[in-house]
């Protein structure tokens, strides 16, 4: 067994916020060659580095990925779905509670991410730098650390927060900024907390400046104005939203129609912003969510509504995103699969996970702007994913903002799925799921999720509500 990094590493086998894990893990490590002990991590730049790399194996956004598709109306359930078989069933039921895996997982996985981060954060100003290159690296390291623990602070918010549309006064979610595993902290008011949040990525920005890289596997630059942007979206900070977008657009293009299928098998990084790779060593691969490959069950199937969402013959995305396995249909199975992160032989599920796309900041982008009253700049952001995706589009630009803002959120539905957005955009405008019956199985009955419902809202996980008293009050009606 690789050896457990001693004093980098976070306490293992623990259920709780407080110590952010629920099952032994090497915490740092990356593979087995990249192990460092915990007395030597701040000797040495290259030793932080390996620290850092630590902290990108182990991020999974594949949690809130799921959440974001399964509880809204991207997804039918697959018909082998079920028992001992089955996956996040409960979930796409609206029937779930704090206990359940799903619930539990995006907040114990993010908390343990961000004690990493912390870890590293606290002893980095302790590491020995010959010269000014050493320290700008260093320098960087941090960058990436804070936009880290930013990113992952956001994630727990949009699954945990009390309020869907953004409430200053509602609780968010604790802004943990030690790693101090005694720590039982309260939950801060949304304003305070995205106080903190963006104080993390104002000096991340400052940190990293106008560096350009080619890397889109590490927090650059571009990355972080993207994590801006989205948060100024949700928040309802317009002008910021707008403004972060085109900086992390800069001189980045939509793809094309011959190079976009190409992103989702990673043969290229056309309009990738920033991913997270994933290897056959990966745990978790954005695929298991929709399959398990090694018994052959179709956890999830993409649903009705979102296929007939598409011009199935002209959209590339249609066929890139989706498929149909005649075989799946034998074995009396759902017969449509999600393409998007098949992998490819010997590799099955295996995709490097697309975090910030540059079709995300032109939505974000024309959102903001619809706000801000700029609708011929918005439909033209509109326009320009319609044009780069469809062959022969032609689409009459939106007469007004509410029309413009279905375009916008329709648009997205198309662009985004299975990428952990639509549950969270449906909630931050306070709008309701709305399934067609067509996606149901037939004991169920339910199409239609509203925001006063008590499964609108996930609950703060059962283990936390348990082992820490400061963290009430739950969720509205848990």
């Amino acid at each position: 067994m690789n050896r457990i990094i001693r004093h980098i590493a976070v306490v293992c086998c623990a259920a709780t916020l407080t110590v952010y894990s629920t099952s032994c893990n090497h915490m740092l490590d990356v593979k087995p060659t990249d192990q460092v002990d915990g007395e030597d991590i701040f000797k040495s730049l290259s030793a932080v580095n390996r620290a850092v790399l630590g902290v990108y194996a182990g991020w999974e956004p594949e949690h809130t990925l799921r959440i974001g598709s399964v509880m809204a109306d991207e997804c039918r359930i697959g018909l082998k779905n079920a028992g001992v078989n089955g996956s996040a069933q409960n979930l796409f039921r609206w029937a779930f509670a704090g206990g359940d895996t799903e619930i539990a997982a995006p907040w114990t996985n993010a908390y343990q991410v961000i004690n990493r981060a912390n870890r590293i954060l606290a002893g980095i100003d302790r590491v020995p730098v010959t010269d000014a290159a050493a320290e700008q690296q260093k320098q960087q390291l941090r960058a990436e650390l804070l936009a880290i623990r930013a990113f992952e602070h956001f994630e727990l918010y949009r699954s945990f927060s009390y309020a869907g549309v953004y409430e200053p006064d509602a609780p968010a979610v604790p802004y943990v900024t030690s790693a101090d595993i005694n720590n039982k902290p309260s939950r801060p008011a949304a304003a305070d907390f995205f106080r903190q949040l963006q104080s993390d990525l104002e000096v991340a920005i400052a940190i990293s400046g106008n560096r350009i890289t080619d890397d889109v596997t590490r927090m650059n630059t571009s990355a972080i104005y993207a994590l801006r942007a989205r948060v100024a979206l949700y928040t309802g900070n317009w002008a910021a939203a707008a403004e972060n977008a085109t900086l992390a657009i800069g001189k980045m293009s939509l793809a094309g129609r011959e190079e976009f299928p190409a992103i989702w098998s990673d043969k290229s990084n056309a309009e990738v912003i920033f991913k997270l790779k994933r290897t056959n060593l990966s745990t978790l691969r954005p695929g298991d969510v929709w399959k398990n490959a090694s018994i052959g069950i179709v956890y999830f199937a993409p649903s009705q509504k979102l296929l007939k969402a598409y011009d199935a013959d002209n959209d590339i995305r249609y066929s890139t995103y989706f498929d149909q396995d005649p075989a799946l249909a034998a074995d009396g199975q759902l017969a449509d699969v999600v393409r998007k992160y098949a992998g490819e032989e010997g590799a099955e599920n295996r995709n490097d996970v697309k975090v910030f796309r540059v079709s995300e900041m032109y939505l974000i982008r024309a959102e903001a702007n619809m706000h801000l009253g700029k609708l011929p700049e918005a439909a033209a952001d509109l326009h320009a994913i319609g044009h780069a995706r469809i062959k022969g589009y032609e689409t009459p630009p939106p007469t007004d903002a509410a029309q413009l803002l279905r375009a916008i959120l329709l648009e997205r539905f198309r662009e985004l799925p299975f990428e952990g957005h639509r549950y969270y955009d449906l909630k931050r405008l306070g709008l309701p799921i709305q399934r067609d019956e067509a996606d149901l199985q037939q004991r169920d009955t339910q199409t239609d999720l509203l925001p006063s419902s008590l499964y609108y809202y996930l609950p703060i996980p059962q283990s936390e509500i348990l082992s820490n008293p400061n963290i009430k009050p739950n969720n509205k009606g848990w």
